[in-house]
């Protein structure tokens, strides 16, 4: 994407569909214009319907630039006010993306945005570098033989006095580049290059490698760490820079909410600090989610149960049994030879299974789908328990809550709904962990 192009927004919803002229996403010669961050995520399914490109979201939610002409920006299909505070609490990966989006921050530090800032502030002050580091005129006094600009004569008196007949004090001024907006900007930097040391990763390295890069075009700066520079005028905003030089203004907000190390509202971008869109797969986030605030619900209230995630630690071979058929055996596909419930409840022992909860990010009105229906039930036999529940996010005016659809045998099978646009979250949290809580000890 060129650096400081303004692609059209498309807005869709997750999993909904939207249709391109071809000329949007190729080039002359015929070839997909799709940007390499796009091509390496399954973001979008692309058909060919009546001459345009069909494509269809899949799971993941933000802005998505697919070229440098078009940008779709996906908003998850069920309502979702919380969205900060469900990545907070998920811890689910983000991905940044090139293209620049507005996002409010607010006074509450957090310390794991290094990453972000550093995308945005290289943007951003890589255009400064391009046109132009600001400067301005600045007072200098000096001591010499050869006077320039206005001569001061009492400080030359007092020269005298000392017997420096030989020179005088004058004073002129001089336009440097040496000024508390690019203090600004050469300390944000070298402190964010200075942070990343530590840490590994192809994009960490190739971010520092580019802040040194841009930290080499401010040579003429002082490197100021009192950050004497964060009450200048410039640099809070209080004034208005110098038309021509406009563009100071990015990256002295990126800068300051760096170095303040302000939180980032993800569901508030009618104004704030421009900065790389952050794209989520909802379907990790929400299942994140679930899985934490049943943790965080239980080392509350003092269970003694254990919540595992059956996708990792506590996933089980699904057959206790079976029967080698050969080749056909070892073709079977490896995900489907594990048993891998989202949420597993174990009792204090670590062994015995309280209760098993998969998470789905769709919609329902009453049932669940069949096929979700029968996966849990079949989880809920591997693991010898007697309860397993389906969590849906709550639609819009749906009450939430926990639901028994019915029993298979010994097996009772619950819905819950969890409404993620709920107006105290912590509330429906609790909720919700007390709705488990209760089905484990009935």
């Amino acid at each position: 994407m060129t650096k400081h192009s303004a692609p059209r927004v498309i807005p869709c919803t997750e999993q909904g569909q939207i249709d391109l002229s071809l000329n949007e996403l190729m080039d002359d010669s015929g070839g997909l214009m799709i940007n390499p961050e796009i091509r390496k995520k399954d973001f979008l399914t692309v058909t060919l319907r009546g001459g345009k490109l069909r494509l269809q979201s899949r799971g993941y939610i933000g802005l998505i630039p697919l070229n440098e002409r078009v940008a779709i920006f996906v908003e998850p299909r069920v309502p979702v006010s919380n969205l900060t505070r469900m990545a907070e609490i998920s811890g689910c990966d983000r991905l940044p993306l090139p293209v620049i989006r507005a996002y409010e921050t607010g006074d509450v530090k957090e310390e794991l945005l290094l990453d972000l800032y550093s995308a945005a502030l290289i943007h951003h002050v890589e255009r400064v570098v391009e046109e132009g580091l600001l400067r301005e005129y600045l007072r200098v006094e000096e001591e010499s033989s050869f006077p320039t600009g206005r001569i001061l004569i009492n400080q030359t008196t007092r020269l005298r006095a000392r017997g420096m007949a030989h020179k005088v004090v004058s004073s002129h001024f001089l336009r440097s580049a040496d000024n508390a907006a690019n203090r600004c900007l050469k300390y944000v930097l070298w402190r964010l290059a200075q942070q990343s040391q530590n840490l590994v990763g192809p994009g960490i390295q190739r971010n520092r490698e580019q802040l040194n890069r841009l930290y080499a075009a401010f040579e003429a700066v002082t490197l100021d760490q009192s950050m004497a520079f964060m009450d200048d005028e410039f640099v809070t905003g209080r004034r208005d820079l110098p038309p021509l030089r406009a563009y100071y203004r990015d990256a002295l907000d990126v800068a300051r909410a760096a170095l303040l190390q302000r939180k980032i509202f993800l569901d508030r971008s009618s104004r704030g600090v421009l900065l790389p869109s952050i794209v989520f797969d909802m379907n990790d986030l929400f299942e994140g989610y679930v899985r934490r605030v049943l943790e965080m619900h239980g080392a509350g209230a003092g269970w003694s149960e254990i919540v595992a995630d059956g996708n990792k630690t506590a996933k089980r071979v699904l057959f206790t049994e079976h029967r080698s058929v050969g080749s056909e055996m070892q073709k079977l596909d490896h995900a489907a030879s594990f048993a891998t419930p989202d949420i597993v409840i174990l009792r204090e022992n670590g062994q015995d299974v309280a209760c098993v909860l998969d998470v789905k990010n769709k919609l329902v009105k009453r049932r669940s789908d069949r096929d979700g229906e029968d996966q849990v039930i079949a989880y809920a036999l591997r693991y010898a328990t007697d309860r397993v529940v389906l969590v849906h996010p709550a639609q819009q005016n749906q009450q939430s809550g926990m639901y028994k659809v019915g029993d298979v045998g010994e097996v009772s099978l619950f819905q819950y709904r969890i409404n993620l646009a709920a107006e105290s979250p912590e509330v429906e949290e609790r909720n919700f962990g007390n709705a488990v809580a209760k089905l484990i000890a009935a």
